[in-house]
């Protein structure tokens, strides 16, 4: 395994995604590849960082020890998290490709299979706030029949949409009754649970009989959930993945929150972190309707023999 893994070469370039210049991180073992690709405001200095500074310390070391990967690329003078999580990531991505197992079971183990719940917003004004829903599915093919039984219910309703493909409206506030009332027939119809949330930039008390709520304001934890018919209230903190440095440093997050009784939440719409939230067993991804999240979780799903969707 270690000459299959072995690094080779470090590289980054400029790419053209979704509308703008990013940048492009591969990592290049002898035995296959791994890339991430991020935006940033300064494409000319992570190509820099990656190439002169992060590249040459850790060539010719096994991609499949990620921990000690990861100590190298953090011990390095390169001070952005976003530039060291996606050397990180192509790391990880090209050590699974080298050996040819999927990324999840190269982080998690090979018994991994608990797949997330997949939550998204459905509705946003032009203020930033959003209506957000957490199907309960007991299948990643379930959950999607649901997003799309839910986007055909509010179509007639809210035919505007945006390009992360939630319908917009004026205010959100304004539309909470009509659209729990949408998403309560939907999972009455379906006989499933469907939790509803919102994130908001000011506070209104008609939001108050949603089961989660996100404030843009930075407090003790991001959401906090409470249903019915669990033992106690539980906390959620969304984790930001490109906050956290590298994959080391985000499992240790993800294992200091569970341990503490808070649930952890991944906010991302790259699909490597699909793969994570299943190695690291994090029960909850928020991302965009017209990400891949969705659809990757979906094929997973479909070569796992005994798949399981996290219950939080």
């Amino acid at each position: 395994m270690e000459y299959e893994t072995a690094i080779k070469r470090v590289t980054a370039k400029k790419v053209f995604k979704n509308s703008k210049i990013q940048v492009k991180i591969s990592t290049i073992t002898e035995k296959g590849i791994g890339y991430d690709v991020i935006d940033v405001d300064n494409p000319e200095y992570v190509i820099s960082d990656i190439e002169n500074v992060i590249a040459p310390e850790i060539v010719g070391y096994p991609a499949y020890d990620q921990d000690f990967i990861d100590a190298i690329i953090c011990d390095t003078n390169v001070d952005n998290p976003m530039i060291t999580m996606s050397a990180s990531v192509s790391v990880a991505r090209a050590a699974s490709n080298s050996i040819n197992i999927p990324m999840f079971k190269h982080i998690g183990g090979i018994l991994s299979s608990d797949l997330p719940v997949v939550s998204c917003p459905i509705l946003s004004d032009k203020k930033g706030n959003q209506l957000i829903v957490f199907p309960m599915a007991e299948s990643i093919g379930e959950m999607i029949h649901i997003y799309e039984f839910i986007i055909g219910n509010i179509y007639p309703k809210y035919q505007s949409r945006n390009m992360d493909g939630e319908f917009v409206c004026k205010s959100i506030f304004d539309n909470i009754d009509d659209f729990s009332e949408i998403i309560s027939n939907i999972a009455e119809e379906e006989d499933l649970d469907i939790l509803m949330g919102a994130k908001i930039t000011n506070y209104d008390q008609r939001i108050e009989g949603l089961d989660y709520l996100e404030a843009n304001e930075i407090v003790d934890f991001d959401g906090l959930l409470c249903t019915e018919g669990m033992d106690e209230e539980a906390d959620i903190s969304k984790i930001n993945p490109y906050t956290t440095g590298s994959l080391t440093e985000m499992k240790y997050l993800i294992s200091y929150m569970t341990n503490a009784g808070i649930t952890p939440m991944i906010d991302s719409e790259n699909t490597s972190f699909a793969h994570l939230a299943i190695g690291f067993k994090v029960p909850i991804i928020k991302t965009c309707l017209t990400s891949k999240i969705l659809n990757e979780l979906w094929n997973v799903e479909r070569v796992l023999k005994n798949p399981n969707v996290t219950r939080f």
